[in-house]
């Protein structure tokens, strides 16, 4: 849609708020003709606007005229399939949130029924005209190609849902995994923002996790990183239990589909009346935690999810205790622990914002 010089130049724009051609032109080093030119395309795409002039300096002359960036211009669909319900939101260019939409999933679903449920909380979104693509994150793993390799809370697998979605919807379909996203938007405007490398642990019904790198996802090499669930604390306990329904070992020790396998009542009332029955797990969580922090070397682990964020004030004393008794000081003393602050819609939030940056390059 743009070229890189208008890209750059709808960058600076965006990130000052206001600013003449003639600014643009010197802080980019692009002549002035250039930046017209590109000013005047940005313009009439709607993407630019001239807002005024600025006040002139002492010598006099004429005013250069502002410009600023519209958010509204066009606008994004994120989505977030979890293993329970689909969210999803209509943002504009700065993600901001303007609709949402959501819908609890039923039980046994198949790949037929899912991609309707999926249209079904997406059709309210697409009546709105200037849409500029669809970001979707989903509870399983995404290859270089976007095509859904598995998801197995729903026993599908080898998906081409960005195919199918594109045919449907008329617009650019993104695919990531769910906590790909969220540690994206974690980021890009969350507790992640001014960090080089964030890896964030989405607990919920099951554990993933994302970790974003100078400001990209970490996919490593066929888009699977990340399965954090999937991690071992102990051999000699681990090495004689097969995981069920594609669960790993350590969602068996702790995750919303283990404890309420274990306790058999609401994950809330788990935490409040069984809470040193909770230690072990949560310390097996600890363990795992310690392990990627000495590999991954981040400088903020987020704890998010549904259980994540709701009982952090629960998971995080036990957490930190088991991270700080296994590394090594001089490894953890520049890393910080701490709770997501996007409390809802950060996965379809963190679409929305992989849209902006895939298709217009913005940041």
């Amino acid at each position: 849609m743009l070229g890189e010089v208008e890209r750059r130049i709808l960058q600076t724009i965006k990130d000052k708020g206001q600013i003449s051609r003639v600014e643009i032109s010197k802080i980019l080093n692009i002549s002035k003709p250039v930046v017209s030119q590109a000013v005047s395309r940005l313009i009439e795409l709607g993407f630019v606007k001239e807002t005024g002039k600025k006040e002139s300096s002492s010598r006099g002359g004429r005013r250069p005229v502002l410009l600023s960036f519209v958010p509204e211009s066009r606008y994004v669909v994120g989505v977030d399939v979890g293993g329970t319900k689909i969210d999803a939101v209509l943002t504009d260019l700065n993600g901001s949130i303007l609709k949402k939409e959501h819908v609890v999933l039923p039980s046994d679903l198949d790949k037929e029924k899912l991609f309707e449920e999926i249209k079904r909380v997406m059709k309210p979104l697409l009546k709105y005209d200037k849409i500029l693509g669809i970001g979707i994150g989903i509870p399983g793993t995404v290859d270089e190609n976007q095509l859904i390799k598995r998801i197995p809370a729903f026993n599908i697998t080898n998906w081409n849902l960005k195919k199918e979605l594109e045919s449907f919807a008329g617009y650019p379909v993104f695919i990531e995994n769910n906590a790909n996203l969220d540690a994206f938007a974690e980021t890009r405007v969350g507790a992640g923002k001014g960090y080089r490398c964030v890896f964030l642990i989405s607990i919920g019904w099951g554990i993933g996790s994302g970790i974003v790198y100078e400001g990209r996802i970490f996919r490593g090499a066929r888009g699977k990183a990340g399965e954090f669930g999937h991690m071992i604390t102990d051999w000699t306990v681990d090495k004689t239990v097969v995981p069920e329904k594609g669960f790993g070992h350590l969602e068996e020790w702790f995750s919303g589909y283990s404890l309420k396998k274990k306790f058999r009542k609401p994950i809330e009332t788990v935490f409040e009346q069984n809470p040193e029955e909770l230690r072990e797990s949560l310390e097996h969580l600890g363990v795992a935690i310690a392990n990627t922090t000495v590999i991954l070397d981040p400088d903020v682990v987020i704890i998010k999810g549904g259980i994540g964020f709701h009982q952090f004030d629960r998971i995080a004393p036990i957490v930190k205790s088991i991270v700080e008794r296994t590394v090594p000081k001089d490894i953890l003393e520049d890393i910080v622990i701490k709770r997501g602050e996007i409390e809802e819609y950060g996965v379809a939030i963190g679409g929305a914002l992989y849209v902006i940056e895939n298709v217009l390059g913005l940041k």
